[in-house]
């Protein structure tokens, strides 16, 4: 019980503070923020770095929202469903970033480099040249993701398990 209300009052000191609850980590969001959230898939998301807890928790509202599913669209393209994201994303060249040193294309997920892999750019919403290397802006008519949310920006700890399951070597788990 104690450890329980421990770690709610750090959450919420954490939240008021603006800062963000980094595990292994310090890594600073420039553009657009993430929050740290107490709904139970973020407080989850703490003890994860699966691919299939993130095919669940993350990538679902991307294939269910009509994007990111296998159809015939350019966000189609990229099919994040279960099952399927491993061979769409690991060692993959995204379709719209431009990579080193701004010639060639940029990985949507490089194994154990987060730092190097697109779709945290994407996801994170980082500033081109904060990727390593400098990577081009997504275009306008794409944007960061998620679309579709009203706004709403993936919390932290949704975030830090996607990198660490990067981190951890990208497995098909």
């Amino acid at each position: 019980m104690f450890r329980r209300r421990a770690a709610t009052a750090a959450l919420v000191l954490v939240t008021i503070s603006g800062c963000r609850i980094a595990l292994e980590d310090t890594v600073e969001y420039s553009s657009r923020t993430c929050a740290v959230s107490t709904a139970t898939s973020c407080t989850d998301a703490v003890t994860h770095s699966d691919l299939k807890w993130i095919e669940d928790n993350i990538f679902n509202k991307c294939t269910f929202s009509g994007c990111h599913n296998g159809a015939a669209t350019d966000a189609g393209r990229l099919d994040l469903s279960p099952g399927k994201s491993h061979a769409a994303l690991v060692n993959v060249d995204s379709e719209i970033a431009a990579g080193p040193m701004l010639t060639g294309k940029a990985k949507l997920v490089v194994p154990m480099e987060p730092s190097r892999s697109y779709l945290l750019v994407m996801m994170r919403q980082l500033a081109p040249e904060q990727h390593d290397p400098p990577l081009s802006a997504p275009p306008a008519s794409i944007g960061y993701m998620p679309q579709n949310a009203g706004g709403a920006v993936t919390c932290c700890q949704k975030l830090d398990a996607l990198g660490r399951w990067i981190e951890e070597g990208a497995q098909n788990n």
